[in-house]
């Protein structure tokens, strides 16, 4: 019907020279190839959400209020002085498959300081607001097994994504996730497994839950199933960004594996647009240093 409209209009611009006000009444042409499901926030009631998912086919269609959306950028900051942690182990110790394991020494990931910044925060919506057009990524994920330390530490994934398990060690794993919601994964990875073992989460958690090796008691990593996308984990200078939040009033969760629920319920007002840098300091004592 939108393509007889414009068709039309162009016809009878070109007629009477009005071109340029037909071309801007209608919208961008899009092709199977460029067009991609957007997330819309607005107004409305159970009817108009039924109407919105009836003219988006292949969308999970919900409604939120709201005016506008804003993008949220922050950092943890660690406030206090920190010395790095020493290895798990030295390259060369005396550890289980110690030719594979032990050929590199192992980095401890427990707290990770840089510029001020604390690395592998979760930082998340309590409630996600209800979203139109999301949906979850087609993208598969990696987590790997490399020198007998999981690749990422710590890791997002929305609830129904594919994460694909690999082993890039020349000895066996057995990764092993430690889900309070969700069913356990607890699977052998075979050495120099490149295509891995499927991991889909079916039920988001409330918090990030713990994932480890069953034959390498030191080897752990945490995971964050989630079902809505405004969740972001900090980089190694503590930075993080959470985009198209609607605009107004939030709670969030702030989430360390040291320290455990390090805010219950952050609150912050998010604005159209970019917003001011959020600043999230970080005890040593909160993280039991």
């Amino acid at each position: 019907m939108m393509i007889r409209k414009c068709t039309s209009q162009l016809i009878a611009a070109l007629l009477v020279g009005t071109l340029p006000l037909a071309l801007s009444g209608c919208g961008e042409l899009v092709s199977g190839a460029n067009l991609k499901p957007t997330v819309k926030y607005k107004p409305g009631t159970a009817n108009s959400a039924a109407a919105d998912a009836a003219a988006t086919p292949g969308t999970t269609t919900e409604v939120a209020t709201g005016q506008g959306v804003g993008t949220l950028r922050g950092k943890v900051e660690f406030n206090g002085s920190f010395s790095p942690l020493p290895p798990l182990y030295l390259k060369g110790a005396d550890v289980k498959d110690a030719a594979v394991c032990a050929a590199v020494e192992a980095p401890n990931e427990t707290i990770l300081v840089k510029d001020g910044g604390l690395a592998n925060v979760f930082v998340y919506l309590r409630k996600a607001p209800k979203v139109a057009g999301d949906a979850v990524p087609a993208t598969n994920l990696i987590f790997d097994q490399k020198n007998c330390t999981f690749k990422p530490h710590a890791m997002i994934m929305r609830v129904g994504q594919t994460v694909k398990v690999l082993n890039s060690d020349g000895v066996a794993h057995n990764t092993h996730t430690r889900g309070k919601k969700t069913v356990e994964f607890n699977s052998i990875v075979p050495p120099n497994d490149a295509v891995g073992a499927t991991l889909i989460y079916k039920q988001a958690e409330q918090e990030p839950i713990s994932v480890v090796c069953d034959i390498h008691s030191w080897m752990n990593a945490y995971h964050l199933p989630i079902d809505h996308p405004f969740v972001a984990l900090t980089g190694e200078d503590g930075t993080f960004e959470i985009k198209d939040l609607p605009a107004g009033k939030h709670e969030f969760k702030v989430w360390h594996e040291a320290g455990g629920l390090l805010e219950k319920a952050l609150v912050v007002t998010v604005k159209p647009g970019d917003n001011d840098l959020l600043t999230i300091k970080v005890s040593p004592s909160q993280l039991g240093k």
